[in-house]
């Protein structure tokens, strides 16, 4: 059965297979296509997804980057600030980087860059880059448009989950007495997308938070199972109510994302102070509840008081958090007086305190300590920069269009 002349079976997230010869990727499509391999998990929606990127969708935008009449990327972005001044409408679309590197490892954008941007209503608007940040991949847009186009909802990430085994199961939710939303694994969450071609249609893919790790520069970014293709990227995660809580990225068998708290908390120090805060410490961390349970038993037996906190899975030599004297198995559980439950509200606290000294409480399994320690966010320097390569999948060139 065809629709207008397309197959009813089509779907804009569907990847086309591409072919490797001699380390090289060959293609046989052209730009407006897509690649890789077929998709098919994103064709048959259930209703609370379709709610979901409904609620979403008027503030969903797609982006191609052009230099002269090349396009070299296509992306997605959300719509996150609007503003009248002298009955013109700005809005400012948050989306990833990757929109602006002329190659992959590239920390310059083309002096000729253009920006189209696709709105919901299938009209186009020329985009100005308004600010960039290479270390953490993500950009703002700003466009002018006669009418009034609606921001989306962000809602910040509570990712805090006790371990006492007393406690209560909760399910994903938001707080009723609190702005944050309580993400846990297992929780189903959305991405989405506007295809970057005509009709320009929203794109919704489902998958659940999982705690898998992958092969990212970025230990910031948290991980969905959706499935999405180049074109999602610098796109919305959204949960099922339709609220913003990450900015995706690109991976074969997953969705990596930014949590929105680290992103928002990003563009508001470049508002005050006109840079990015890029706390480095030198370590790895994560959610105490997502230790192993053997080793997850042995620090409840010497800690039974203690049920959350951010546990240190690395530590680079010669950093901050070597010279402070924090090893890997530490766990921190209160930055200067204040508590720590979970990885994003202390590296909330990190941001907020970048070029700083952090006082830290650590307990320390292996002999059972509680130990006071001073360790300095230091700022990344240009070297210390995250990579943001695509995969070697995403990457093809048909002439001198990069996908």
């Amino acid at each position: 059965m065809k629709l207008d002349g397309r197959d009813s079976t089509f779907s804009p997230w569907k990847r086309r297979r591409s072919e490797s010869k001699g380390g090289h990727i060959i293609t046989r499509h052209s730009f407006s296509e897509e690649f890789d391999r077929d998709i098919y998990a994103n064709m048959d929606l259930d209703i609370d997804t379709k709610r979901a990127a409904q609620k979403v969708s008027a503030s969903l935008v797609s982006l191609v980057s052009r230099t002269g009449s090349e396009p070299f990327f296509m992306g997605s972005g959300t719509i996150i600030e609007s503003e009248e001044v002298d009955g013109t409408h700005f809005s400012t679309i948050l989306t990833s980087a990757s929109l602006l590197r002329s190659t992959p490892e590239s920390d310059a954008i083309p002096d000729d860059i253009k920006i189209d941007v696709y709105l919901s209503d299938g009209k186009s608007s020329e985009g100005q880059v308004f600010t960039y940040d290479f270390h953490y991949n993500i950009a703002t847009i700003k466009i002018k448009t006669d009418l009034a186009f609606p921001s989306a909802t962000l809602r910040f990430l509570d990712d805090s989950i006790s371990v006492d085994p007393s406690a209560i199961s909760e399910s994903s939710q938001l707080r009723r007495h609190s702005d944050l939303f309580k993400l846990c694994p297992g929780d189903m969450v959305v991405a989405v997308g506007r295809y970057f071609d005509q009709p320009y249609e929203l794109m919704a893919a489902p998958g659940k938070f999982s705690l898998d790790v992958f092969k990212f520069d970025c230990k910031e970014l948290f991980r969905a199972t959706c499935q999405i293709s180049k074109c999602g990227i610098g796109g919305p995660l959204i949960n099922l109510y339709g609220e913003v809580i990450g900015v995706n990225f690109y991976d074969r068998i997953c969705t990596p994302f930014l949590p929105i708290n680290i992103t928002a908390k990003c563009l508001e120090h470049f508002k005050k102070y006109g840079r990015f805060c890029r706390p480095w410490l030198g370590m790895e961390m994560t959610n105490l509840y997502a230790e192993n349970l053997g080793t997850l038993e042995k620090f409840l037996q010497k800690f039974p008081n203690i049920s959350e906190g951010v546990l240190v899975e690395k530590v680079i030599e010669g950093s901050p958090a070597d010279c402070g004297g924090i090893c890997s198995g530490d766990v921190f559980v209160q930055c200067g007086n204040k508590d720590v439950r979970s990885f994003l509200e202390f590296y909330g606290m990190i941001m907020e305190k970048t070029g700083e000294s952090l006082e830290l409480v650590v307990l320390r399994e292996t002999n059972g300590q509680r130990l006071q320690t001073t360790v300095k966010a230091s700022e990344a320097s240009r070297d210390k920069f995250y990579r943001w390569p695509l995969p070697e999948e995403c990457t093809v060139h048909v002439d001198r269009v990069r996908w």
